[in-house]
């Protein structure tokens, strides 16, 4: 998907290529975002990573060492545990807030049982598992594994049996080696031990930080014990709805590694819903269980349609961790992601928030929110609100770490920025996916569809749709998605326009560590001048690159292989406005298409039997006189659109189609969409083939979603679930699981209406 991310040398490609390890012994990159972007220090409280602060605007860190803290919030301590901390609260023994968080520091070596101690064996990544006694009390339950993720992002991870006691019922390995690997995997996952080298180096400060090429002058550690790699949260801003929120970040997100592989590229491991962080405001940090099941399965589905996405590795649960929401206790989950980065426009916004910074002021009330607030400096070149310095790192860090663009001006950068989000937002409208909150904090660096909350599959075609219940007028409707896109992009462009301008007034080559230096407010106002002139028609290419993706998607879902100029009206508008004007459903109506024989258009039998099928399995519970109507309305659309299918560019070109007919593309896509059909001509054979590859049966609709949450919560997982009942659990998290991987399973779409299952149980059948 990004061939250009992180490049390995050809010993550490041979070395993983070959070679599975567990998750502690796993590889690190050679540059590290901790060794490369510069720290926000905390205090040497325990408290410090779990109180909401408010970062002095000028700070020039990206990210803080925060822990997981898989624990609810706030903190409960029974008489038993403060006895054991030898406080009698009967007889007027006291305890602070410190004490009892630092039962939780990571500061014991834990070796891990069933053999294979972790901190030994023939990997140096340098990094060891720590743990407490209390840490050692989470009961982690592992609910669900992606084995698609695995193999495509993580293929050197070890996992042990855990893809098999989550995708194939087996039961726990007796072998040492594979509990020790699994075991290790959800440690770590769950915050049981933490991963993370010795102490040093840490920076005391924003100065003391590693150069560009990621060398790193060991200092002072800012807190005994600190680790010099370790997990962490990072700070971000951003515009929310529109209007300028201050202050957000990692608020219930920690990330505990970061590695590389030959197939997988680099790669991070971010964990949601792992406990508070600085960023957390007035929240507890923690994840229900439907909110994990919905982004779990929502990430493998969409990576499935070949759209840019974060991948899920895993979904944990506890019990006794009930989770506070406005209709009371619910059920907990901790959710794995993967992506090379989850660096957002957000973190740009942070570090040069223009005048929407200036202009504004936070104001919590509550929750011990601490802030560090200075007297604005008034020569300060961005005026009080950003970092020149940490806006040139992050800049650096991901054009030359992540995009592999070293030698790119970041003007260039900005515009493959720019390229990859409208790809991804064009494939979203081409598969009816509606994201719900595309916040400029929700929008990848990377292009990659991120933070899945409200989310839904569009069912019947309706251009205003809207998913998110919170969104009334409509902002981040279907419709609006690409425009709200360009939005946060406008943001990026204008958070960098200081990094962009300093470059094309200096020769137009790529800033480096101290560019910043001698910077005044007449210097930052004539670079962001420079950049409106560098930076012009930047939109226009954007909308180029998403009208082009959406076109092209759209075309190959309608089996089109040679463009031409009519088809945006003839194919694809003309097509949707039926969909609307009918109450049609998207998805299962392409499905149907896919079956379609432009040949036979012209037998009047034929075509009037095709009508029925297309619309039995388009419009749920149809009336006859609607039924009627729509009938006819699609009867002049299908004759023309066999026309089209069946002219002669068409069919040469779907003649020199060779269908993958190999096992691999059996088990994705399904038997019924790689046999070669005996009906029709060759042409048609191969046509049907990509369609039905290009179109699926199974869409992850909301009701399968609400569920199978449903179903989950019914067995008690995350309260009083016993082994048979995650056992399950799992059994049915592995089934929707499976059959939204795959493109084109033999499942039907939906329950409510002819072509339906007749609900969830079916799927498990």
């Amino acid at each position: 998907m990004f061939p250009t991310l992180l490049k390995m040398s050809s010993r550490q490609a041979s070395t993983a290529a070959t070679l599975k390890l567990p998750l502690h012994r796993l590889p690190l990159p050679k540059t590290t975002l901790q060794s490369f972007l510069p720290l926000i220090p905390l205090d040497d409280q325990p408290s410090s990573q779990r109180r909401s602060t408010s970062f002095k605007p000028t700070t020039s860190g990206v990210w803080a060492r925060v822990h997981p803290l898989w624990a609810p919030w706030p903190l409960r301590v029974t008489k038993d545990e403060l006895r054991e901390m030898g406080v009698d609260i009967d007889n007027g023994g006291q305890v602070s807030v410190e004490d009892v968080l630092a039962r939780w520091d990571p500061t014991e070596g834990s070796p891990i049982e069933h053999g294979d101690a972790p901190n030994s064996g023939d990997s140096d990544n340098g990094l060891k598992l720590f743990s407490s006694q209390t840490r050692l009390k989470i009961e982690p339950v592992l609910l669900g594994l992606s084995p698609a993720a695995l193999k495509e992002s993580l293929p050197h991870l070890d996992a042990g049996d855990a893809e098999a006691i989550c995708n194939a019922s087996d039961t726990p390995s007796s072998d040492s080696a594979t509990s020790a690997s699994r075991e290790a995997l959800l440690d770590i996952l769950s915050g049981r031990r933490v991963l993370a080298s010795d102490a040093a180096p840490v920076f005391k400060s924003d100065e003391e930080k590693p150069s560009s090429n990621g060398d790193v002058t060991p200092v002072a550690p800012v807190a005994p014990g600190a680790p010099g790699f370790g997990p962490w949260s990072t700070r971000y801003c951003g515009h929310q709805f529109g209007v300028w929120a201050g202050q957000l970040g990692d608020g219930r997100a920690i990330s505990v590694m970061e590695t590389e592989s030959a197939e997988g590229g680099r790669q991070e491991i971010q964990l949601k819903g792992a406990g508070r962080t600085p960023f957390s405001r007035s929240a507890d940090g923690l994840a229900v269980l439907r909110s994990g099941v919905r982004e779990f399965l929502g990430c493998e589905a969409v990576a499935a349609l070949g759209i840019p996405t974060t991948r899920s590795l895993a979904l944990l649960s506890t019990s006794d961790l009930p989770v506070i929401r406005e209709e009371g206790p619910e059920p907990p989950s901790l959710l794995a992601r993967l992506a090379p980065s989850f660096i957002r426009i957000g973190h740009f916004e942070a570090l040069n928030p223009g005048e929407a910074g200036r202009n504004m002021r936070q104001l919590f009330l509550g929750g011990g929110w601490l802030t560090q607030d200075d007297p604005v400096d008034e020569t300060d070149p961005l005026g009080g609100q950003g970092s020149l310095e940490g806006l040139g790192k992050l800049v650096m860090w991901c054009k030359n770490e992540l995009y592999g663009m070293k030698d790119k001006s970041t003007g260039e950068w900005v515009r493959e920025v720019a390229k990859r989000n409208a790809e991804m937002v064009g494939m979203w409208q081409v598969y009816g996916y509606c994201h719900g909150v595309l916040n400029t904090d929700n929008i990848s660096i990377l292009g990659l569809t991120i933070d899945y909350g409200p989310y839904a599959f569009m069912d019947v075609f309706d251009e205003a749709h809207i998913c998110n219940h919170s969104d009334p007028t409509g902002l981040y409707s279907y419709r609006n998605q690409p425009s709200r896109v360009l939005f946060a992009l406008d943001k990026l462009v204008g958070a960098l326009a200081p990094v962009i301008g300093y470059e094309a007034l200096h020769g137009g080559a790529p800033i480096s560590d101290g560019w910043h230096e001698g910077a005044t407010k007449d210097k930052v106002e004539k670079w962001e001048e420079k950049t409106r002139e560098v930076m012009k028609g930047w939109e226009d290419e954007f909308w180029e690159v998403e009208r082009k993706t959406e076109r092209a998607g759209w075309l190959k879902r309608f089996g089109i292989k040679v463009p031409r100029g009519s088809d945006d009206r003839d194919v694809i508008f003309d097509y949707l406005v039926l969909l609307h004007d009918n109450s049609m459903d998207l998805n299962a109506s392409l499905r149907a298409l896919s079956s379609f024989f432009p040949s036979r258009a012209s037998d009047a039998s034929y075509l009037d039997g095709f009508l029925d099928e297309l619309l039995t399995a388009s419009i749920a519970s149809p009336r006859s006189e609607e039924l009627g109507r729509a009938k006819e309305a699609c009867k002049a659309w299908l004759i023309r659109y066999a026309s089209r299918a069946s002219e002669e560019q068409e069919i040469k070109a779907w003649e020199e189609e060779v269908a993958d007919t190999s096992t691999e593309a059996v088990q994705k896509f399904g038997e019924t969409a790689v046999k070669i059909d005996a009906e029709g001509n060759g042409w048609e054979a191969n046509r049907r083939t990509v369609m039905a590859r290009t179109n699926p049966r199974f869409v992850l609709r909301q009701w399968v979603l609400e569920e199978l949450i449903a179903e989950l919560t019914a067995l008690g997982v995350g309260d009083q679930a016993g082994e048979e009942e995650y056992a399950e659990a799992r059994r049915r998290l592995a089934r929707v699981l499976n059959v939204s991987e795959a493109v084109s399973p033999r499942l039907g779409i939906d329950r409510r209406g002819t072509w339906h299952i007749a609900s969830l149980c079916d799927l498990m059948a």
